[in-house]
């Protein structure tokens, strides 16, 4: 009963879809495993690359005290923490290289950078 209802809820493609999953099941759930593995290693590749964005904007902030300019070295950052050349963000599907234009879309986007740098301007060299 339950795989007659099934059947007319996906209908012809649907089930064609379904049974093909159902054979390869094991080689899908690998590539779609290996890929979150992947994306994950990404997010903490960017995260200790983070970290170094952080640890330079610290120093530099207690430097200059009320001073509203800070200069951050993206290319040290990435260079000291990049473990492979593939950064990702917290909730992204699609893996950048880890490169200074691409650190630049993600970190503009972190809350927690924005709340941090808020009041100061920021100069990535």
């Amino acid at each position: 009963m339950l795989k007659v209802l099934v059947s007319y809820m996906l209908g012809p493609w649907g089930l064609k879809v379904l049974y093909f999953y159902l054979e390869n099941a094991a080689i899908i759930n690998t590539v779609v495993f290996a890929y979150g593995l992947f994306l994950a290693v990404a997010h903490y590749n960017y995260s200790k690359i983070f970290g170094n964005i952080q640890e330079q904007f610290q120093a530099q902030a207690q430097k200059s005290g009320k001073k509203k300019s800070v200069e951050i070295d993206l290319e040290d950052a990435i260079q000291k923490g990049k473990i492979l050349p593939f950064i990702s963000g917290q909730i992204s599907l699609i893996a950048r290289k880890a490169d200074k234009n691409n650190v630049l879309k993600i970190i503009e986007k972190d809350k927690k950078w924005l709340k941090e740098t808020e009041g100061r301007k920021i100069k990535y060299l």
